[in-house]
């Protein structure tokens, strides 16, 4: 059951960074760019983390 869950955890991270990737290629304004940037890398160390503990 928790192995379940992390691997759900993982995808959810995993889901939202490549979705925050691609809208911050799509943008426009620079503020909203590095916001995107921000969640990205957010997503992305927690999908890692994930990954290692799984």
């Amino acid at each position: 059951m928790l192995k379940m869950l992390m691997k759900v955890k993982y995808y959810y991270h995993l889901i939202q960074h490549r979705h925050n990737e691609l809208l911050k290629r799509d943008c426009l304004d620079k503020e909203l760019r590095a916001k995107l940037i921000v969640k990205a890398s957010y997503h992305n160390s927690k999908a890692l983390e994930f990954a290692l503990k799984m």
